[in-house]
């Protein structure tokens, strides 16, 4: 439900816009007994940006978003437990855990709000975060949201897992994508060396169990959306394979739901400039509003 597309350290194509050279902090926050990994950069006057990623990815699947956002704010990207950097949680992976790292992430860092950015499994964990806090969401932005529907490919689920060789992880991410050549020899390498990190694929089989029991989605977060306490803005790949976007049906926002064509599952990277000018545009509505 995520990927790295890039190792760290590399730069995507931006879509045409303008990147300024924004200053990057990297650093591991000690939250108790859980450490998380950070990367955040820009300042601005605008409220912060958490950025949320999905399953089985890191703060590295923001790299075609982060600094461009930073180009007007303070924008916070972090590893989920379990994944990258960060220390696996102790307790069962639920969504609402997962949201409770994510607000204390934020209290580590002394953010007592911020706009919300989160895409998949992260979409799901910002929903949550929604409804154990709501105070501290100043907006949400949902790419491919987990949480509004049961279904939820297990076939590539299990294969991201479990790939073990540069073609089986190939194979499994042209499950991810609408186009497969996105996916090459040496991305497909990186996501197989994040597997091999200790303890890192029972980290993900500890989630896709807890998340997705008997192949479905444990999570309903869709009353959520029916009277949410601030602006949503929901994206979504018209050919996504992974979480379909007839998930989204009978969601009361349809004004704010943006549906992009020849997309798959990540929107973020698939079509960036696209996703960036509309977070973008949706940050300064609500400001401005």
């Amino acid at each position: 439900m995520a990927c790295n597309l890039a190792p760290q350290g590399q730069t995507g194509h931006d879509g045409g816009m303008t990147k300024q050279a924004v200053q990057t902090q990297s650093f591991l926050l000690r939250l108790g007994e859980q450490t998380v990994h950070v990367r955040q950069m820009g300042e601005g006057a605008g409220l912060p940006l958490l950025l949320v990623h999905g399953f089985g990815g890191s703060a590295t699947n923001w790299q075609l978003t982060q600094q461009v956002q930073a180009a007007h704010r303070r924008v916070i990207a972090f590893d989920l437990p379990g994944h990258g950097q960060s220390s696996a949680l102790v307790q069962a992976p639920t969504l609402a855990r997962l949201a409770q790292v994510t607000a204390l992430t934020l209290d580590g860092l002394g953010v007592s709000k911020a706009h919300v950015l989160g895409h998949s499994l992260g979409g799901g964990i910002a929903l949550s975060l929604l409804e154990s806090v709501p105070a501290r969401v100043a907006s949400l932005s949902l790419l491919a949201p987990a949480g509004l529907g049961r279904t939820v490919n297990m076939a590539f689920m299990t294969r991201f897992v479990e790939a073990c060789t540069a073609a089986d992880m190939a194979q499994a991410m042209a499950m991810a994508v609408y186009d497969p050549k996105l996916i090459g020899r040496k991305v497909a390498e990186f996501l197989v060396e994040a597997r091999a990190v200790p303890g890192a694929r029972a980290a993900l089989r500890a989630i896709a169990q807890t998340c997705f029991p008997h192949g479905e989605q444990a999570n309903n977060l869709r009353p959520l959306l029916h009277n949410p306490p601030c602006p949503v803005q929901i994206i979504w790949g018209e050919a996504d394979q992974v979480l379909p976007v007839t998930q989204v049906q009978g969601i009361p926002a349809q004004d704010n739901c943006h549906f992009l064509a020849r997309t798959g599952h990540l929107p973020h990277i698939e079509q960036a400039a696209t996703v960036n000018a509309l977070a973008r545009d949706f940050l300064h509505a609500c400001e401005n509003t």
